[in-house]
């Protein structure tokens, strides 16, 4: 049976569509990857004139070799001794940063520049991810490799929800608001009270009184700037003199997508989140208590913008938690720890409805 000219013609469009078709894959992934790249040297370059309104420094140039700081990790041939290294050289690196910063004009007080170091980190974050994109574009586009540019298209909406979830957060704590991962601080700030005698120890704020018939302590990062606080030495500091017979632990959590944000769970363990350093050390030293976990639920990107409405209302739950727990408690003495990022968030909490949270109606503060 012979062929028409229309079965010819369709038959080499098929084959030239088979012969083109990587190609045009091609192209629209390096579209898709440089439009991503685009918005991100757009958002880089308005976090670097965040920084430069907050810190002022003489020549805004010098911020450049701030973002460029790294810590090296410590060799894991060896892992004997890897936590003690690592916590070293994060200790170094905190100093380091806060050297550097005391660079900037004396106007700046210890709260602005706990945001500054803090807006160093963002930014320096974001940058690299754009690094990372820039880096996987250049040698797909050198290397011709298809799978590196399907891989990298695949994953490149959870990238970008990162690094805008990270400008949001450059702009909360340059403007000294709350963020989601501040939902520890927060809940232990609940429970200190203006009258309360306070102890300022590594860039952490702690407090010992009587709270329903039990001796408290309430140990959570210095606020209203923005700060994780030195958690291991703090610790270790206050079990050294202090003896807690339980202890427990508010921190912000990831939720699974389909939960609800500012649910609250309660369980065991150590809840803090970072490198994982910070909790070895700290099971190391709380684990032979009753140690409770309470947990705030929110996505990563709420943990890193503006603290939406939702989590001041779980804060509200995990320290009606926290009161069940105390008054259920045969312990005399307990430790309460909230962990995550104190922005916006006063020592003392008396007020809720005074911390600026996001509305949920405008999706403004």
């Amino acid at each position: 049976m012979p062929f028409s000219i229309l079965d010819i013609l369709g038959m080499a469009a098929f084959i030239l569509l088979i012969i083109l078709l990587p190609a045009i894959v091609r192209m629209r992934i390096f579209s898709a990857i440089e439009g991503a790249i685009a918005e991100l040297e757009d958002m880089e370059g308005d976090a670097m004139k965040i920084l430069a309104e907050l810190a002022e420094p003489e020549d805004p140039r010098t911020l450049e070799d701030y973002l460029e700081f790294f810590i090296i990790p410590p060799s894991d041939i060896d892992p004997a001794g890897l936590a003690d290294r690592y916590r070293r050289l994060l200790e170094m690196g905190d100093l380091r940063l806060q050297k550097l910063v005391e660079r900037f004009p004396p106007a700046a007080d210890t709260e602005r520049r706990a945001s500054i170091i803090m807006c160093i980190r963002v930014a320096a974050g974001m940058r690299g991810i754009l690094k990372f994109l820039r880096h996987n574009l250049e040698l797909a586009r050198k290397t011709g490799n298809l799978q590196i540019l399907v891989a990298l298209q695949m994953n490149l909406e959870l990238i970008m929800r990162t690094a805008r979830a990270y400008m949001d957060g450059c702009r909360a704590i340059s403007r000294c608001l709350p963020i989601g991962d501040g939902a520890g601080p927060l809940t232990a700030g609940m429970l200190i009270e203006n009258r309360d005698q306070r102890e300022h120890l590594h860039e952490m704020v702690y407090v010992k009184k009587r709270f329903m018939g039990k001796e408290v302590g309430i140990l959570r990062p210095r606020g209203p700037g923005s700060r994780l606080g030195m958690m291991i030495k703090a610790m270790e500091e206050i079990l050294t003199r202090d003896e807690f017979d339980e202890i427990i632990m508010v921190d912000a959590a990831a939720k699974l997508e389909g939960e609800k944000t500012g649910a609250v769970a309660c369980g065991m363990g150590v809840a803090i989140g970072g490198s994982g350093v910070e909790k070895w050390f700290i099971e190391n030293m709380v684990l032979e208590h009753r140690t409770h976990s309470i947990i705030i639920k929110m996505s990563p990107e709420e943990a890193m913008s503006q603290m939406p409405e939702d989590v001041l209302e779980g804060c509200r739950v995990a320290l009606e938690q926290i009161k069940g727990i105390v008054s259920e408690s045969d312990a005399d003495s307990i430790l309460i720890v909230g962990t995550g990022n104190s922005s916006g968030i006063p020592d003392s909490v008396e007020n809720p409805d005074e911390i600026k949270v996001k509305k949920e109606d405008n999706g403004r503060d």
